[in-house]
């Protein structure tokens, strides 16, 4: 395996303890290695001049969510190359796309496949519903062995939950409301284990959810937790009692789109989608609110460092942020660049279960961004520094560099995980079957890749 030495720059990596010091970083194949492990120099990259730091995380995208087609129509949402090269020009180098649920899983991997260069993840959207028998029961090893199984066989990692704490409505589902007293300490058990994260949108968590037990839990955009009725300093403090781990989706004024779960079907504005569960997903404008206005986001965000929460916007990726720059000043405003790279890399990637991103260390992923030294150390010049990425390496190879022009130098690293073209295990997924949002017809088409023959459902 070819070995490169990245020479003389400015590395900022906390897990290294180096946060402005010069030094060289050696990268073997795919992975970082120590500079006592180095027998010889196939490249020399030439860094002086240039900060050096891990790739960044986007734990909270949306790229290939139903309806996406209609709003790239209606100019609302770029393409999947401009969003890839929005990506690179910023430095990140791994994008989750947090849902898809098992009806679009095909359709989501394909959109990925076609964004070139960055690192994906995708997770599953179950309903509750199709949980309850094992949560009547509790029986957590079953619910959790039969989700880890399904997002085996759909090439998913981690699981969305739209709603922890599902209202079932009588008239269609004949059961009484759930307390979270029954529901939210079977779910982190059951599910806490999982290759990825457990993610719930924070908006859906009422005031008694959050006084639970929820450590293990992941609320994506959790700024949004904040708008009830209560005084901001009694919510942002039930947030952190709660041991909810978070991304904190500040709100950024901008043109544009943001994502949300509701359960009203009319008398709401934007485009909505019934994605399999009784909620629907809703793309709206995005609210004219700045979270520098927001005296509970600001409370929020001088806490989230200590939290060790990643950094979001209200935006369906951060590559849709337009004003990056603005939007970057006005965090470095209030957090230190130390903050800033941990927000967006290291607690990003541990978001997402993985403990080879977010870090420089011997053994990490070589996923690797440089940019230009700021003039000054102000907010204003680490900000103009950080939306001019000059290189990003991707497992150790070179896949944008500015002064080769706006483009992506290369077409993906690996192949998208697709889902696996096997049998699907009817007895440990029986369970699914009663579901409203799965058939045994529907799960063998799309795992199996054929149309099963009448009365026969393959099994493992």
């Amino acid at each position: 395996m070819r070995t490169r030495l990245i020479q003389s720059g400015t590395v900022y990596d906390v897990t290294l303890g180096c946060e402005g010091q010069i030094q060289d970083i050696a990268v073997c194949g795919d992975r970082i290695i120590g500079l006592d492990e180095v027998a010889r120099v196939d490249e020399v990259v030439d860094a002086s001049g240039l900060v050096v730091t891990p790739a960044a995380v986007d734990c909270a995208a949306h790229v290939a969510f139903p309806g996406v087609w209609h709003l790239q129509a209606s100019g609302l949402f770029p393409d999947t190359e401009t969003i890839a090269l929005r990506y690179a020009q910023r430095g990140f180098g791994h994008v989750h796309e947090s849902w898809t649920t098992v009806e679009h899983a095909g359709t989501v991997h394909n959109a990925w496949a076609r964004v070139p260069s960055l690192n994906v993840s995708i997770g599953l959207c179950l309903p509750l519903y199709d949980l309850m028998g094992w949560i009547e029961a509790q029986d957590v090893r079953a619910a959790g062995t039969a989700v880890e199984r399904l997002c085996q066989v759909l090439g998913l990692r981690g699981l969305y939950l739209p709603e922890p704490r599902l209202r079932f409505r009588n008239e269609v589902y004949k059961h009484r409301e759930k307390s979270a007293e029954d529901l939210l300490p079977f779910l982190p058990e059951a599910f806490g284990s999982l290759q990825g994260p457990f993610m719930v949108p924070a908006r859906a968590l009422a005031d008694e959810d959050a006084k639970g037990s929820l450590s293990g839990l992941h609320g994506q955009r959790i700024t949004e937790f904040l708008e009830q009725e209560a005084p901001w300093y009694q919510a942002v403090d039930q947030v952190l009692r709660s041991g909810i781990g978070g991304d904190l989706g500040l709100p950024w004024p901008e043109n544009g789109v943001q994502l949300s779960w509701r359960r009203e079907t009319s008398g709401t504005k934007g485009h909505r989608w019934d994605v399999g569960t009784h909620l629907f997903l809703q793309a709206e404008p995005l609210p004219e609110k700045d979270f520098r206005d927001d005296e509970a986001a600001m409370a929020l965000m001088l806490k989230a460092k200590e939290k060790g929460w990643a950094f979001s916007c209200r935006h369906a990726n951060l590559a849709l942020v337009q004003d990056w720059k603005g939007l970057v000043e006005a965090v470095l405003n209030v957090w230190t660049i130390r903050d800033w790279l941990l927000a967006t890399r290291l607690h990003g990637a541990k978001a997402l279960g993985f403990e080879d991103k977010g870090h420089l260390r011997p053994g990490a992923q070589a996923d690797v961004a440089m940019y230009p030294q700021p003039d000054e150390d102000t907010p204003a010049s680490w900000a103009q520094a950080f939306s001019t990425c000059k290189r990003l390496y991707i497992k150790g190879n070179l896949v944008y560099d500015a002064s080769r022009g706006d483009r992506i130098l290369r077409a993906r690293t690996e192949p998208v995980q697709s889902p696996k073209k096997r049998d699907v295990n009817r007895e440990l997924l029986s369970a699914f079957f009663e579901g409203l949002s799965l058939r045994p017809e529907t799960l063998t088409r799309l795992v199996a890749g054929r149309r099963p023959r009448t009365g026969c459902v393959p099994t493992a």
